[in-house]
């Protein structure tokens, strides 16, 4: 069997530097993931400082969320150890997940996680499971019965699916908080903008070419998190060239069937980005265009499997089509259909 992984989204490697500001960057491992946080601030020194408080937030949130790390509260919780239930950080996010779940009717569910392991993507010993045991497992994820204080048998939880967004919004919390006014974040692929670059302009992110190298699109943007969610992403593939992407369908047990190659999320908070990213790419494109409609508080970009860019009318002066499209199409509010 192979396996792929492949960074969502390309960040325009071009900053701007004020006579005022100087730009700090960093890089560090965590969540599994290569993270770069560049900022611009008064000096080299406070640049460095704010670098080192990021990473120590992120390191502290991955000992909350982590299913792998023994001390983190998540394992504490799905494996049924002696945990303290007054952790807000995890009750704000539980919270969260919840009012997702309902919003997208269980397109989103953390937790799916014990079908998820079952197809190999959190040990990498990947196979294709057979039905009676899919549908075993299946039982074990209404998220509905979840509470603050217990699991029902069998259930496990798992927020790997807003992790990275819902770390990149406490990092740009913390940085507007130290009065950072011009930085983004690539945690992984999942973008996080504050302000714009320091020169007054937008900043531009890349989409990724779900067929081949480079992007598939341009994107501007200020004060916004970019989030896509792809098949392309991470997957294996059978000893017949049957591929199964990362991306479940938490109706059937089985990866995503969908229409969607690529779904980005554009609004201001990335926990709710990365939660609708992957929400929509399991809904397929007519289905999330009527999630858009009744939601007003994103904008989307998808890229079909038969090679359409629908992009949601909200970024109709952002987004340059970087490829050939058989099809664009920009959607609005007020239109019937597609």
């Amino acid at each position: 069997m192979k396996t792929v992984s492949k960074f969502l989204l390309i960040v325009s490697p071009f900053f701007f530097f004020s006579c005022k500001q100087v730009k700090t960057s960093d890089s560090f491992t965590a969540m599994n993931t290569f993270m770069t946080v560049s900022l611009y601030a008064e000096s080299h020194k406070k640049g460095n400082n704010l670098c080192n408080q990021v990473h120590e937030k992120i390191d502290q949130l991955e000992k909350i969320l982590s299913t792998t790390l023994e001390i983190s509260d998540v394992y504490k919780i799905n494996y049924r150890l002696p945990y303290d239930f007054s952790n807000d950080e995890l009750k704000n996010l539980l919270d969260f997940c919840m009012e997702t779940y309902q919003k997208t009717d269980g397109a989103f569910n953390p937790a799916l996680y014990p079908v998820i392991r079952e197809w190999g993507f959190t040990t990498e010993n990947y196979h294709v499971p057979e039905p009676e045991r899919i549908n075993e497992l299946l039982k074990n994820t209404d998220f509905s019965k979840v509470t603050y204080s217990s699991l029902a048998d069998g259930m496990e939880l798992d927020f790997g699916a807003i992790g990275k967004g819902y770390a990149a919004d406490k990092a740009v919390e913390l940085l507007k908080s130290q009065g950072v006014k011009s930085a983004i974040l690539d945690f992984g692929g999942n973008i996080q903008t504050i302000g714009c670059k320091s020169d007054g302009s937008l900043w531009r992110v890349g989409i990724k070419n779900p067929w081949g190298q480079g992007a598939a699109c341009a994107l501007t943007v200020e004060d916004s998190a970019v989030v896509t969610s792809g098949g392309y992403e991470r997957f294996f593939e059978d000893e017949n060239g049957n591929r199964y992407i990362h991306i479940f369908d938490p109706a059937t047990g089985y990866p995503s069937q969908s229409d969607i190659e690529s779904v980005t999320i554009v609004c201001p908070r990335g926990t709710y980005a990365d939660a609708l990213s992957t929400s929509l790419f399991v809904m397929g494109s007519k289905k999330a265009i009527e999630f858009w409609k009744v939601n007003q508080d994103f904008e989307a970009i998808m890229i079909t499997k038969n090679h359409q860019l629908i992009y949601t009318q909200g970024l109709k002066e952002n987004l340059e089509p970087l490829i050939d499209f058989n099809d664009v199409i920009i959607i609005s509010k007020n239109q019937d259909e597609f």
